[in-house]
């Protein structure tokens, strides 16, 4: 079956890496471990667990929160450089299956 995509809003999409959590052994707010290229932090308007699927970045999955307000969504980049990533603007949307 196809997923079923309801359009969330624009974001501003920002970029954290394993270096602002010190290192690779730490946990999200949910609980899980950070998967780079998956993982995102949002403010509370999406619970852990929403599969959000984010305009040129493709399928992600909400566990962490970031310190900020609802309309940015951060995402999580491994080891990547910080300036490999431009903010961005992007259409969001919530993935039903």
């Amino acid at each position: 079956t196809e997923p079923v995509m309801e359009y969330a809003g624009d974001y501003r999409v920002t970029a954290y890496a394993f270096y602002e959590g010190d290192g690779e052994n730490y946990y999200t707010a949910s609980g899980a471990e950070p998967v780079p290229y998956y993982t995102v932090a949002t403010g509370d308007e999406f619970p852990f667990g929403t599969i959000l699927y984010i305009e040129g970045l493709g399928y992600v999955e909400v566990q962490d929160r970031g310190g900020f307000g609802p309309g940015i969504i951060d995402y999580h980049i491994g080891w990547d450089s910080m300036d490999s990533f431009e903010d961005t603007t992007r259409a969001v949307y919530v993935v039903h299956y």
